[in-house]
């Protein structure tokens, strides 16, 4: 019996470009709710409520460090609300898609019921442009595969 060869886990996130409006609007906003609270006495609204409305918007821009997809051993894992892992057994195709002007990947899955996934991450597009896009579809595609010879063998 030969041993199945060892993949290490391939993790994609956001790229730094794609999150840094969201990340620096929040950080903005927690900056001019402080600065009002502090310095002007809650002239304009700001106080200790927008201030926790702001703390609710400082975790989801800390979310978007964990927002993406990691290939591993068990499948395809889908770092998203709620999270979700699809078995490579189940991946039938990798698909890249144009949807609302940028490029996404969708995973046609399920062993009865066919199912489309679109991943968290990668995609590219104008505004959120991931340089490295082709070569992340083609690192989950390459994984897909060794994942399909090692079932295979």
């Amino acid at each position: 019996m030969a041993a199945r060869p060892h993949l290490s886990p391939v993790r994609l996130r956001l790229t730094w470009r794609q999150r840094r409006a969201f990340v620096l609007t929040v950080l903005t906003y927690q900056v001019l709710v402080w600065g009002d609270y502090l310095l002007l006495d809650g002239r304009f609204g700001g106080g200790p409520r927008t201030a926790v409305a702001g703390a609710a918007f400082l975790v989801m821009a800390a979310a978007t460090w964990w927002i993406g997809t990691s290939a591993t051993r068990r499948g395809l894992v889908v770092h998203a609300l709620p999270p979700m892992t699809i078995p490579w057994a189940e991946v039938r195709e990798i698909e890249v898609r144009t949807q609302i002007g940028r490029k996404v990947v969708v995973v046609h899955h399920g062993r009865e019921l066919h199912r489309t996934t679109t991943l968290s991450a990668p995609f590219t597009g104008p505004i959120s442009k991931d340089d490295d896009f082709q070569d992340k579809v083609r690192a989950l595609r390459s994984y897909w595969a060794q994942q399909r010879e090692t079932a295979a063998a």
